[in-house]
């Protein structure tokens, strides 16, 4: 018990709330969240880099699969949901490259089973293994980005507007576009300036209402000097985007998130950074961003992601820091102070979304510093839905 009350102790001193999990229940806005004690168990790689979660089987219960630049035997491994918060054994794919630092899950070949991309730290290459819609995930097509030294985080979207889909990410050095031209087989990656230095997250969505996908970008920068900014790049609706416009974001912006954070049917966005804060700017539906607000998020906030966790129709924010901070949503655009969920001195390095028990309501999950993986089930009651008779 003493221990407990230090704890919320230190919380309130920074101004966050602690939740403690399992049977509690903390009350932000008169709207209640909770969440279960995390389900934690080893990784079956040493130091995950990253988490991504779906339905491979599908049989509605989401899969979870992880990366790892430090095992180069089998640096990708899955495993199908069993619709609890647990998971079936672990399958593994060795042809995603040798340093896969990231893993996303998608219909990449728009054939209605999840493919899994993996971007690669150590070479100027990426890899897409084929889902079979019965939880398995076949070879590896390595498609090549020249000129660069290392692939980061991905994103997929039909940039030209052929139906098919297409893969954007993040380099050392800037942006690569690969179009898909169906029939499983790709254009050659075009790359191009971030207009920043060190590019790292990356988003895709409409910013302007034009029915084109538009990119946003968290650039890194550097130590000294320049020290990061958030670049927009509008669509032109063929796979290439107009020049990029920068917006400040806190210092060393990594990663980022879209949504509609204010009701207003315009994208926003929230970013994190070096800094203990979650800067959230919002969209006026031109392209074009308000500047930033920033909201507490914890100690060393390095993932992001955006859902309605409490069930009252506003987006939230979920954060890893050195816990997993849950920032409520007042619906206009404003946060209100963190939530901390106990990591039980896990140490959460990035965060999925998912709703891994079947409930309706959006879980999370964590790789972990200690090369564990954490499940958060979501146990908030939310309000019924009103019956229009």
């Amino acid at each position: 018990m003493k221990r407990t009350i230090l704890i919320i102790i230190l919380a309130l001193a920074i101004g966050a709330t602690v939740l403690l999990a399992g049977d509690g229940v903390v009350s932000q806005g008169f709207v209640p969240l909770s969440f279960s004690r995390a389900i934690t168990f080893d990784s079956p790689l040493l130091y995950p880099s990253w988490l991504a979660a779906g339905d491979l089987a599908p049989d509605g219960f989401p899969s979870i699969a992880v990366v790892s630049p430090d095992n180069t035997e089998t640096p990708l491994e899955y495993a199908l949901g069993k619709g609890n918060g647990h998971f079936r054994a672990w399958r593994n794919n060795d042809n995603v490259g040798n340093a896969p630092g990231f893993v996303l899950l998608a219909d990449v070949y728009g054939d209605g089973n999840l493919d899994a991309i993996t971007t690669d730290v150590g070479g100027n290459d990426l890899f897409v293994a084929s889902g079979d819609g019965k939880g398995h995930l076949y070879g590896g097509k390595r498609l090549l980005v020249g000129g660069v030294e290392a692939t980061f985080i991905a994103a997929l979207g039909d940039l030209n507007g052929d139906g098919i889909p297409d893969i954007v990410g993040t380099t050392d050095s800037g942006i690569f576009v690969i179009l898909g031209k169906g029939d499983r087989k790709f254009a050659k990656a075009v790359t191009f300036s971030s207009g920043g230095q060190n590019p790292y997250g990356i988003a895709v969505g409409d910013l302007n209402h034009d029915g084109i996908p538009d990119l946003v970008v968290a650039n890194n920068g550097q130590y000294s000097g320049n020290h990061g900014s958030v670049a927009v790049l509008l669509g032109r609706g063929n796979g290439t985007f107009s020049k990029p416009v920068h917006y400040l974001s806190g210092a060393r912006p990594s990663e980022l998130v879209l949504g509609d954070f204010n009701g207003d049917g315009n994208l926003d966005m929230a970013v994190v950074g070096e800094a203990e804060r979650v800067h959230a700017l919002m969209g006026k539906g031109d392209g074009t961003f308000s500047s930033p607000k920033s909201y507490r998020a914890g100690l060393a906030p390095h993932a992001i992601a955006a859902a309605d966790f409490n069930g009252d129709g506003k987006l939230d924010l979920a954060v890893a820091a050195a816990n997993v901070s849950i920032l409520l949503g007042n619906g206009d655009g404003t946060f209100q102070l963190p939530i901390g969920l106990p990591a039980d001195g896990h140490h959460p390095t990035q965060l999925t979304l998912a709703d891994f028990n079947h409930d309706g309501k959006p879980d999370i999950a964590t790789v972990n510093g200690d090369s564990t993986i954490s499940i958060f089930l979501n146990t908030t009651r939310f309000a019924p839905t009103p019956h229009i008779h």
